[in-house]
C-alpha cells in the first residue's frame, strides 16, 4: 500500500496551529495503521462518501472543525484535502 499527500493537503497542513497539527498527525498514523493491519481505529470517525468502480472517497473527522478526505484506489491512498465541512463539501462538488 502506498500513501501520497497532495500539494493542497500539505499547504493546508502547514497553515494549521500546533495543536491541530498534532491531531492530524495522530489521525494520519491511525489511517495508515488501518490500511496496513486492517484493524479499525477506535475514535476516528471514518465515513465512506463515495464508492465507484475503482475508487473510494473517504472522510475522517479529526475534530469538530477539521476533516481529512482521501481517495482509496487499488493499492494507492491519496490524501487530497484537509479542511472544514464546507471546504470538503466544495471539494466533493468539483470531483
Amino acid at each position: 500500500m502506498q500513501f501520497r499527500y497532495k500539494k493542497d493537503f500539505l499547504k493546508r497542513f502547514d497553515r494549521l496551529c500546533a495543536d491541530d497539527k498534532k491531531l492530524v498527525v495522530a489521525a494520519d498514523k491511525e489511517i495508515c495503521r488501518y490500511y496496513l493491519s486492517h484493524e479499525a481505529p477506535y475514535g476516528l470517525r471514518i465515513k465512506k462518501l463515495y464508492a465507484g468502480s475503482k475508487d473510494k472517497v473517504i472522510e475522517a473527522r479529526v475534530s469538530d472543525k477539521l476533516r481529512i478526505v482521501w481517495l482509496d484506489s487499488e493499492g494507492l491512498v491519496s490524501f487530497s484535502i484537509l479542511g472544514s465541512h464546507d471546504e470538503v463539501k466544495n471539494f466533493l462538488k468539483n470531483l
